[in-house]
């Protein structure tokens, strides 16, 4: 400030008004404040780069501290940012479940026989995941053995009964002599009680 006003008002002036000593202000525009290093910032680029460019804040942080430098998450956080560091976000993955085995199996009325069948007498249904951005999505789609046509639909996020009840019950015909069929236990579970 007191330097872009020099040509309009002495240096001293200015000095006065703002009660700063005259050869403070001249030292600090010969001495421009240098960037100040962080002792601490090869450390935290190591830990970084020994965990393959994963870990984040928190997880340096701690290895540090079991090595025994001692830093706040946000001192971290802040020397990573200032040099480019990242931590690595994991993306979601599909997990499978285990059966559970105390489940009784649901009776296989179809023998796997999915041949001569009159139109909508005979529906099969299989759940299945989709990938929606860094989610999962849950689509069940009940199809028609007889024409092999897509009978019903149900989209959700969570592989539950309901999403297959649901789906049944966006079909436009009466369910009365229909036989419905899955090949998931949980689904299975969920016809029986309709």
């Amino acid at each position: 400030m007191i330097r872009s006003d020099a040509g309009r008002c002495p240096v001293s002036a200015q000095c006065g008004i703002l009660g700063v000593a005259k050869s403070t202000c001249y030292w600090v525009l010969e001495h421009p404040e240098a960037e100040r290093a962080d002792p601490y910032e090869k450390d935290v680029e190591r830990v970084w780069r020994d965990s393959g460019k994963v870990y984040g804040a928190r997880k340096i942080r701690h290895a540090l501290e079991h090595e025994g430098v001692t830093l706040s998450r946000r001192r971290v956080n802040r020397i990573m940012k200032g040099n480019g560091m990242a931590g690595s976000c994991s993306k979601a993955a599909y997990r499978p479940r285990p059966a559970r085995p105390n489940d009784d199996p649901a009776p296989d009325i179809l023998a796997r026989e999915f041949n001569g069948y009159a139109p909508r007498t005979h529906l099969a249904s299989d759940p299945a995941y989709v990938r929606v951005g860094s989610s999962w999505a849950y689509v069940c789609l009940p199809g028609d053995l007889a024409n092999r046509q897509i009978a019903g639909h149900s989209v959700g996020v969570g592989h539950d009964a309901d999403l297959v009840l649901a789906a049944f019950a966006a079909l436009r015909f009466p369910l009365d002599e229909c036989v419905l069929a899955s090949w998931r236990p949980l689904c299975e579970r969920c016809f029986s009680a309709v």
